[in-house]
């Protein structure tokens, strides 16, 4: 319980860069490239990359970052703030809006409308998701070139291959020796301006299809995260998510959808 609930904030943004996702098998070189080869940058690898320092920076004690997702899917918006060890969330992600603190280890999900929340215990700690949040880098990205686009941007590329994580009930195995290679590569552009530095929007490309963060502000200075002033008039709400009353021997009924205990 406690662990997927924890788990919530970081799922929320990774399916934000998951929108991109297809099926379509088309290559990602069909996608217009705007960078210019002909002129590069001094990073050579990934320690010296601007990515690498932006990526420093939203692991610090606190960070504001605005952005707008787009993807062929949706466009949706957030707003991260976190001071110390404390966030806010504002979001609005496939139509539906978003308000969630995390305060001292607790989360709480706000409806500003009806002035209700509700909360749960977070087992892992805000240090857990500030590069998910804010779109880091770790070792496991490759980097591959950093160019000068034709607008007159630093463009960083980076590669990510991942496996997919399959949970196998405990005696089952798995022969994969017969199989393709199911890993999956994700390639990151990130764009920054090339007076300032300061990072401009990310694209991420899998499969072919293309997701563009754009950030509209980011800072590390002067971040305050507090609940509403009115708070403690605010009703709390019964949230629970456990599974622990659902009987292992219940059924699906595919049909009807419904479930069924033997």
């Amino acid at each position: 319980m406690k662990k997927i609930t924890a788990l919530l904030v970081s799922l929320i943004m990774s399916c934000a860069v998951m929108a991109g996702c297809s099926d379509s098998s088309s290559s990602s070189s069909s996608k217009a490239d705007s960078t210019s080869k002909a002129e590069t940058s001094a990073a050579t690898d990934l320690e010296d990359t601007l990515t690498a320092q932006y990526t420093k920076k939203i692991q610090g004690e606190s960070l504001a970052i605005d952005m707008t997702v787009a993807s062929e899917y949706d466009n949706s918006s957030a707003v991260v703030e976190i001071s110390g060890g404390n966030m806010h969330m504002k979001m609005n992600f496939m139509g539906v809006d978003m308000d969630i603190y995390s305060i001292d280890g607790v989360m709480y999900t706000l409806d500003s409308e009806s002035k209700t929340y509700y909360t749960v215990d977070m087992e892992e700690s805000i240090d857990d998701f500030k590069s998910e949040i804010g779109y880091g880098i770790n070792d496991s990205y490759k980097f591959i070139s950093s160019e000068t686009t034709d607008d007159g941007l630093i463009c960083e590329t980076f590669e990510n291959t991942e496996d997919p994580d399959i949970e196998l009930e405990s005696g089952v195995t798995l022969d994969t020796s017969d199989s393709d290679d199911h890993s999956f590569t994700t390639t990151f552009k990130y764009y920054y301006n090339a007076d300032t530095k300061d990072l401009v929007k990310i694209e991420t490309i899998s499969d072919g299809s293309t997701t563009t963060v754009t950030v509209n502000s980011f800072t590390t200075e002067n971040v305050e995260v507090k609940l509403p002033d009115d708070f403690d008039s605010w009703t709390e709400q019964s949230f629970d998510m456990s599974t622990d009353d659902i009987p292992y021997d219940a059924e699906l009924d595919v049909e009807s959808g419904a479930e069924s205990a033997e």
